[in-house]
């Protein structure tokens, strides 16, 4: 006998947290009272928000002090955790951050695509938030505290079996975090801080203790002996990574011009902009995390984006056999699309993609022990992102 499949609504802690990340957004751009004048910049997933987040073009970074756009991007799921937490090099020649706005909220939709080995398929569509908010105004060199929130929501449209485990496949997957980063300037000229995240990352949310998730991540910038260069040093922890154990960063990052910025080591990252309209974004950080980004700026506001990139979407189910066991989603993507720069430091980005090498499995780690292995045929999709970069 097929077991009962969990289905209804969420929680009331999940839906409340859903609704007041809209409301923060909306209402930090009614306020605007630490906001500069907006101005167009490149961002990766990364990723993540939570589920299948999107690249952004780049934002303007006055609102914040110089270093605290290099911890947000821990919060950028290119899956779940997207780049797994580790800061992404920033451009000091062109004053402009690399990677995630402060505000969110974006969509994910994918029509049924045939399952191997089963009748049907299976139809995705996500939604996610993330809201960053300092707790305190924010002030150059001064020592900063910052509210995290994070929402997202994964479903899985078919009634589909996990092969080996005679499971049905779970129909929504929900991903809720908050938590807190705080940066430091040092008299030496180098950034320390950190960032906390606890939540839940499951089919059923908060229903027990083992679904519990947290992500913590502690960073330094350290001046070089170039004046334009610098070490970033990092340790990145979170259960619903590729790799679920400490996982140490270490790069030199090298600016020898105005145009190229090069982060080497792990993370390993390459920012390129040989002028005003065309921009090269490349990232990579274990185990199979990695994006290009290619952007072309149209004029009159808009820009056209080409892109690859992996997303992992990782889980706890409620009904797993094993503590340890973890649920994934898979798969490669290329893109394009355009970005449009509106009014009061909005964006709004929307791409078409074609997903390949998709796979749903279990297992306690994403390169070994895998079971209830679903292979997906690859097919179309649509992204589109909202983003506040104020």
């Amino acid at each position: 006998m097929v077991p009962h499949r969990h289905r209804g609504s969420p929680p009331a802690a999940v839906r409340l947290l859903g609704v007041s990340l809209v409301l923060a957004t909306v209402g930090l751009a009614a306020r605007g009272e630490v906001a500069s004048e907006p101005a167009p910049m490149p961002l990766a997933p990364a990723a993540v928000a939570p589920a299948h987040p999107l690249p952004l073009p780049p934002v303007d970074d006055s609102f914040l002090p110089a270093s605290v756009i290099e911890p947000l991007d821990a919060l950028d799921p290119g899956g779940t955790e997207g780049n797994d937490g580790l800061p992404p090099p920033r451009s000091r020649t062109s004053g402009k951050p690399a990677r995630p706005a402060p505000v969110s909220l974006g969509a994910f939709w994918a029509p049924a695509a045939a399952a191997s080995g089963q009748p049907g398929g299976v139809a995705l569509n996500a939604q996610f938030a993330r809201v960053g908010v300092p707790l305190v105004r924010p002030v150059e060199g001064e020592p900063l505290w910052l509210a995290i929130g994070k929402f997202g929501r994964l479903e899985l449209a078919g009634d589909l079996v996990l092969p080996d485990s005679g499971t049905p496949l779970p129909d929504q997957l929900w991903l809720v975090e908050t938590g807190v980063t705080h940066i430091r300037p040092l008299a030496s000229g180098a950034t320390v801080g950190g960032t906390v995240l606890v939540g839940s990352a499951s089919d059923r949310p908060f229903a027990a203790l083992r679904d519990m998730t947290a992500l913590a991540v502690l960073f330094a910038t350290l001046p070089a002996a170039a004046e334009s260069d610098e070490w970033n040093v990092s340790l990145f922890y979170s259960p619903t990574s590729q790799l679920p154990y400490p996982l140490p960063g270490l790069a030199y990052v090298w600016r020898p011009n105005a145009t190229v910025e090069a982060k080497l080591g792990l993370p390993f990252g390459l920012e390129w902009t040989p002028d005003d309209d065309w921009s090269l974004s490349l990232g990579y950080t274990p185990l199979v995390n990695a994006q290009a980004i290619l952007r072309r700026r149209l004029g009159a506001g808009f820009s056209a984006v080409a892109l690859y990139r992996t997303d992992t979407e990782i889980y706890f189910l409620a009904e797993r056999a094993a503590a340890a066991e973890r649920f994934y989603v898979f798969n490669q993507r290329v893109a394009v699309g355009l970005e449009r720069a509106m009014a009061r430091g909005f964006a709004l980005e929307m791409t078409a993609d074609y997903l390949f090498d998709r796979l749903l499995f279990q297992g306690t780690s994403f390169l070994s022990g895998r079971t209830d292995v679903v292979p997906l045929a690859p097919g179309p999709g649509l992204s589109v992102q909202l983003s506040w970069r104020r």
